[in-house]
């Protein structure tokens, strides 16, 4: 558990802070201090280590460190979340792009405050604390890493969050992970209701980052709709010579009759 920073800082502390107060960046790697300070390797280890414990640093991993560059001495190292996630991903040195129940509650489909951070990356996955923030990493390949919207947060930081048209079908792509189907298909309805042009966005979202399984419901769902017929063909055609038949809804009991157009056992009302 981390301390108060309000207990004796020592004065390799406070040469460390001096320091950094200099410097732009607040990123300290491993070695970086030994010369600076006139300290062993293993000196500094046991420095920072310190450092991370009363809050005055923020451990990344390991040999990475950040901190903030305006803290004053005796406050807490209170980091923001999306700044913090931005030094992470620079950390790992790997692209990332916000998404699930961050940016369901963001988009405004849910009222439910998530208290951690959902984050597409090619690096790391797995829950996390990290400098008293929560973050979900979700491991996925580069090419799933666009479709971004640049959120200017309170903060100031700039942040990749995935766009509402992207997230609809992360919807159905991560169903399991974020419990959203048959829920994603009402927020569809509500989204073409109020702006048509998003079902070109959805279908080339769902082509391009969704699999056979997203392609064969959403082209359903649209089907069922009764959208633009030329919509619904770009997505019949994606799955031509699919014979896998999965159910429309997941997890729930097989009973239903089948669409064999769409691959799907029609068990419940979307």
């Amino acid at each position: 558990m981390r301390q108060n920073i309000n207990k004796k800082i020592g004065d390799l502390e406070v040469k460390l802070l001096d320091y950094m107060q200099l410097k732009d960046s607040p990123i300290i790697r491993s070695g970086d201090m030994v010369e600076v300070l006139g300290i062993t390797q293993q000196r500094e280890n046991n420095l920072l280590s310190n450092m991370d414990q009363k809050g005055l640093v923020v451990r990344i991993k390991k040999g990475y460190y950040i901190v903030s560059p305006k803290i004053p001495i005796g406050n807490y190292a209170r980091i923001s979340e999306y700044k913090l996630l931005y030094y992470i991903m620079q950390a790992y040195d790997t692209q990332y792009l916000v998404s699930g129940p961050t940016a369901i509650y963001y988009y405004g489909y849910t009222t439910q405050i998530p208290n951690r951070i959902y984050v597409y990356n090619s690096k790391i996955s797995g829950d996390k604390e990290i400098g008293g923030r929560s973050f979900v990493f979700m491991k996925t390949s580069t090419k799933r890493l666009k479709a971004a919207d640049i959120i200017k947060m309170y903060d100031g930081t700039e942040v990749p969050y995935t766009s509402r048209a992207r997230l609809l079908i992360d919807c159905i792509y991560d169903w399991n992970r974020y419990n959203t189907i048959p829920r994603v298909f009402k927020w569809i309805k509500n989204e073409i209701k109020k702006d048509p042009d998003i079902t070109e966005k959805l279908v080339s979202n769902a082509i391009r980052y969704g699999n056979k399984s997203v392609q064969c419901r959403l082209g359903y769902f649209l089907e069922k709709l009764d959208i633009n017929a030329k919509f619904v063909e770009r997505m019949q055609k994606k799955i031509a010579g699919s014979k896998s038949i999965i159910p429309l809804i997941p997890n729930t009991d097989l009973k239903g009759s089948v669409n064999k157009k769409w691959g799907l056992i029609i068990n419940g009302q979307i």
